[in-house]
C-alpha cells in the first residue's frame, strides 16, 4: 500500500489555486499574475501529465505509430474507493497521444497491459483517436501490497476507471469511448453500468456474462459448432486420451520437465483431465472448422493424441503451468466471487477422476476467501443492459464459445442505442471488420454519430486476427490463451 505522495497533494493545491485565479480573471479580476498561470489543460501534453494531481512516473517512449507520441505513467488509486484518505496503489497507465481534440479511447484488457506502443486496436485505428490504456487492479504492477482480495470487485475496478476519467478528461476536448475485448469488454461494461455518463459510448468485444459458477449454457453451444461428425470425432479423441491416461500424462510431465515448469498448484493428473475437458471450448475459441477436422483417430498413439491436445492449447504446459495460473490468479478470484465460469460437458466420458471440479474455486489464490454471489452481479449487468444502458455496441463471434454467454438485447434496449452484432463464422477474435457489410456500416454509423467524428472505412483499416480490442495482442504474446484466460 502506497500513501499518496505529498508532492501530489501539493500539485493538487497549486492546481486549485490556479483554477481559482483564472475564474477570478474571468469575472473581471485584473491581477497580472493570472495571465502567466498554466493549468494541465493548457500545457504541452507531457508537462500536462506531470502537472496532473495523482500522476507520477511519466516517461515518454518513442512511438512506432506515425503521428503519435507514447507515454507511460502511474495513477494513485485508492485500494478501497469507499474509504476516504485510505492507502493507495500505483495503477499503470499508458497514453497513445495524437491531439487534444481527437476522440479518446479508454481501454483495458481486463488483465495486465503492455508498456510499449504496440499495435493499435480497431477502435483507435478507425477513429484516429488518442488511447488511454489502463492495467486492471491486482494484475502485475497494479497490485496493492499487501494484497487484500476483498478489494477485488467489479465495482472497485469501475471506480478505478472513473478516477482515470475524472483525472485525465480535463486534458482532452474530444468525446470518449470505453472499450475492451473479452474480459476487457466486460470491464468496460461494468464501468459504464456504474458510471453511465463518464464516456459517450461503449464498444465491447466478445464480452460474456456468466450466470452461474459452472454456467450450463456453454456445452450445448459448443455441440452446435461444426458438423456432427466432427463433434463425435472430438469426443472420441477425448475418451481415447483417458483410455491412455498414464501414457499421455507421462508425455505432459516430460514436456514440463524439459521446460522447467511445474503443476504443483492443482496437480499433474487434474491438469491433464481439465485440459482435455476444456479442449472443445479452446478449439472453437481461437480455432476453426479446419482445426476441428484435424482431430486424430481414437486408435492413434498416445504421442499423436497428446500432440493434438498440445496444438489445441497452443502448448499445454504454457497454458496450465503454476506460473501461468499464478499470473492469472486475480481472474480466478473474480470468477469465483462474481464473474462465474463455464461448465464442461462430461456426460459422454468415462474414467473421469475429478468430475465437476474444474471451477475457479480450485485455482489460485488458494489462501483467499471465495464465495460466489449466485450470479447476482452478472444478472445486474444484464438488467442494466435491458433497462437502462445507452449507446453500447456489443460484438460477438458466431462460433466463439463465449457467445453462449452473450448479453441479451431486447427491442427496448435497441431503441436506447444498444446494438448486438454477430461476426459470421467469427471466433474470439471477432471484430467490426469481420461483420457483414450491412452490420459493419451500421456500427460505423453509430460510432460516428455518438462520437461526432468520421470513422475510417474498414477497407482502409484492416484488422489482423485477435487485434479487435486494444491491448489484446500484447496479452496474447504474454501467455498462450486458454479458456480461462480470455
Amino acid at each position: 500500500m502506497i500513501p499518496q505522495p505529498h508532492a501530489s497533494r501539493s500539485r493538487s493545491v497549486l492546481a486549485l489555486l490556479a483554477t481559482a485565479l483564472l475564474l477570478f480573471m474571468a469575472c473581471g479580476g485584473d491581477s497580472p499574475a493570472v495571465a502567466t498561470q498554466s493549468t494541465p489543460s493548457t500545457l504541452e501534453i507531457e508537462a500536462a501529465l506531470r502537472a496532473t494531481p495523482g500522476v507520477s512516473g511519466v516517461i515518454e517512449v518513442t512511438s512506432t505509430i506515425a503521428g503519435t507520441r507514447f507515454f507511460r505513467f502511474q495513477l494513485a488509486q485508492p485500494v478501497d474507493h469507499t474509504v476516504s484518505g485510505g492507502p493507495t496503489f500505483p495503477q499503470t497507465i499508458t497514453l497513445l497521444y495524437r491531439s487534444r481534440t481527437a476522440p479518446v479511447v479508454l481501454a483495458t484488457t481486463g488483465y495486465n497491459i503492455s508498456t510499449s506502443p504496440g499495435p493499435e486496436g480497431e477502435p483507435t485505428r478507425i477513429l484516429a483517436a488518442n488511447r488511454i490504456m489502463m492495467e486492471h487492479r491486482f494484475f502485475k504492477t497494479s497490485t496493492p501490497s499487501p494484497v487484500d482480495w476483498s478489494k477485488l470487485s467489479i465495482r472497485q475496478a469501475a471506480d478505478d476507471e472513473h478516477r482515470v476519467v475524472t483525472t485525465l478528461k480535463p486534458l482532452f476536448s474530444g468525446k470518449w469511448l470505453n472499450t475492451g475485448g473479452s474480459k476487457g469488454g466486460m470491464t468496460a461494461l461494468f464501468h459504464r453500468r456504474f458510471y453511465p455518463e463518464d464516456v459517450d459510448a461503449t464498444l465491447a468485444y466478445v464480452a460474456p456474462i456468466n450466470l452461474a459458477n459452472g454456467d450450463p449454457r456453454y456445452p450445448p453451444f459448443i455441440d452446435g459448432r461444426g458438423t456432427t461428425a466432427a463433434r463425435l470425432a472430438i469426443e472420441a479423441w477425448q475418451q481415447a486420451i483417458f483410455n491412455k491416461r498414464a501414457e499421455v500424462r507421462a508425455l505432459l510431465q516430460a514436456d514440463a520437465t524439459a521446460s522447467g515448469d511445474t503443476f504443483n498448484l492443482i496437480g499433474l493428473d487434474k491438469t491433464l483431465e481439465f485440459a482435455v475437458l476444456e479442449s472443445p471450448f479452446l478449439l472453437w475459441q481461437y480455432g476453426t472448422a479446419t482445426l476441428a477436422a484435424q482431430v486424430p483417430a481414437a486408435n492413434a498413439s498416445a504421442q499423436t493424441l497428446y500432440a493434438y491436445l498440445n496444438q489445441v492449447h497452443s502448448g499445454v504446459v504454457s497454458a496450465w503451468s503454476d506460473s501461468t495460473l499464478t499470473f492469472y490468479q486475480a481472474y480466478y478470484q473474480q470468477c469465483a466471487n462474481q464473474l462465474g465460469y463455464p461448465a464442461n460437458k462430461e456426460s459422454h466420458l468415462t474414467g473421469l477422476a475429478y468430475p465437476g471440479q474444474d471451477l475457479p474455486n480450485l485455482y489460485p489464490p488458494q489462501n483467499a476467501s471465495k464465495t460466489y454471489d449466485g450470479g447476482a452481479s452478472m444478472q445486474d449487468i444484464q438488467s442494466w443492459v435491458s433497462g437502462a444502458a445507452q449507446r453500447v455496441i456489443l460484438v460477438y463471434g458466431e462460433n466463439d464459445p463465449w457467445t453462449a454467454g452473450a448479453l441479451e438485447v431486447n427491442g427496448t434496449a435497441q431503441l436506447r442505442g444498444v446494438w448486438k452484432f454477430i461476426a459470421p463464422s467469427g471466433n474470439h477474435g471477432a471484430s467490426l471488420a469481420g461483420l457483414s457489410a450491412t452490420d459493419n456500416a451500421q456500427a460505423y454509423a453509430l460510432l460516428g454519430q455518438w462520437l461526432g467524428t468520421p470513422v475510417m472505412p474498414a477497407a482502409a483499416q484492416p484488422i489482423a486476427q485477435n487485434q479487435k480490442g486494444e491491448g489484446t495482442p500484447d496479452l496474447l504474446e504474454t501467455f498462450v490463451v486458454r479458456r480461462g484466460h480470455h
